[in-house]
Order: C-alpha cells, then structure tokens, then sequence
C-alpha cells in the first residue's frame, strides 16, 4: 500500500497542472518499473478488501447463485469471499493477463484452483465470458466516465443468465457530490488519474444501468467510502 500510495503521490503533485488543461498526468512508471507498480496496486487492493470482505458480502446474503463472474477480478479476494459465502457456487474471475497470473497464485493457495475458472481479456475491448447468474464489479465504476459504464454494463447484461443479478461495490455519492467526503477526495483522485472516471450518485447510477437494459436497481448498504452496494436485475 505505501508503494502504490507513493505513485498516487506522484500524480496529485500534478494536480494544478491537470486542472488547467483537463488532461490526466502522463503515466510514467516508478524507479522500480511498471510491474512492480501493477504488483504494488493489486497488493494493495488487497490489503484493503481481505479484512472486510466476508462482511460486505455478508450484507448481500441470501442472494442465491450458482455461477459468479468476477470483473476486473484482481488476485481473487472477492472471488474467495463469495465461494466462503456460497461453497456450492463456481466462479469466473477476468482480468488483464498480467493479472491472472497473480490470481492463479493466490487461488491456488487458497485449493480453490478447481472451482475458479480465469479468463484473461480488457474489458474495454473484449466480450465478458457468458454464463453466470451473478456479476460482481467491484471497485471498477470510479475509473470510468459514465459512457464508459454504459458500455460495461451492456457487456455485463449480454454475458448474464436470463435470472442474472449485478452487484456494484463503489463509492455512491449524494446529489450534490460532496459527501461522503471520502468520495469527493476519490473523485479527484480520478481526476488525476484517469481520463474520464469519477465518483457517482445512485441515480446517475440508476440511469446508466437502466440504460444497458436492468431494472428493480436497490442500493442494499451505503457506505462512507468504497464499500456501498448496489444491486440490479437483468430486464
């Protein structure tokens, strides 16, 4: 964490800069080069999730599924959390090859190698593997701008079962975006970071994934950073 902390440092130190043109900071890798800083934020990531993990998932039970899709899956926290909660279910995780490969680590330390299946692919560009009952898309709505969402959220409504459910884990803002503050201090963090990404409201949310075709759309828990939860229900 304090590595992929010390690069976020590097972008906020731009932060006039990119306010004026509107431009994110160019990504330059740090003195220990550009995979040591992906390893460093997946880390990181989990060093933020496992502890709390069963609990947020926890808040979603008795959602019943057979079959979850992990988006952007990282080395497999989420994953483990929901086959804790479910030990009947299977699972796909997808995410950037570099990433699987940590995945397949840490599953595999976990001996839950034969219940995950990986699937490497961008989500930007690739189609999502078919065929789950329940999408999980944990902390990746904050890095895109709302098109971008829209997008993603079609792609999750094709991949899904006809009784499939999505579950967004983000930040969820009030109508006027700043509060949590929590929230209103990531959205700058996007700023700097990301070409279009942001911290959004339960209605922009409402809007963008009725949009993609889902309906009955229920923030089960709102939380005071990361960890609000949203639920939707393939249309």
């Amino acid at each position: 964490m304090v590595r992929h902390l010390a690069n976020c440092l590097g972008r906020w130190a731009q932060l006039a800069r990119i306010t004026r043109s509107g431009e994110p900071t160019e990504r330059v890798a740090s003195i220990r080069g550009e995979a040591a800083d992906q390893a460093a934020f997946i880390g990181a990531m989990h060093n933020i999730s496992a502890p709390v993990a069963a609990e947020v998932v926890g808040r979603l039970m008795p959602l019943k599924f057979s079959h979850l899709l992990d988006i952007g899956g990282a080395s497999g926290t989420w994953t483990m959390a929901f086959l804790d909660a479910a030990p009947g279910a299977r699972a796909t995780l997808f995410d950037l090859p570099d990433v699987i490969k940590m995945a397949q680590k840490r599953l595999s330390d976990a001996a839950l190698g034969d219940k995950v299946t990986l699937v490497a692919g961008d989500f930007y560009t690739d189609e999502l593997p078919a065929g789950a009952d329940l999408a999980w898309l944990g902390a990746i709505c904050h890095q895109n701008s709302r098109q971008q969402n829209r997008e993603l959220f079609a792609k999750i409504h094709k991949s899904l079962t006809e009784d499939g459910f999505v579950v967004i884990r983000d930040v969820v803002m009030d109508p006027s975006h700043t509060c949590p503050q929590g929230g209103a201090l990531f959205a700058v963090n996007m700023l700097v970071a990301t070409e279009g990404g942001g911290t959004y409201t339960l209605d922009e949310y409402s809007e963008d994934l009725s949009e993609a075709g889902f309906d009955d759309v229920t923030l089960v828990h709102h939380d005071e950073f990361m960890n609000s939860l949203i639920r939707a229900r393939k249309a």
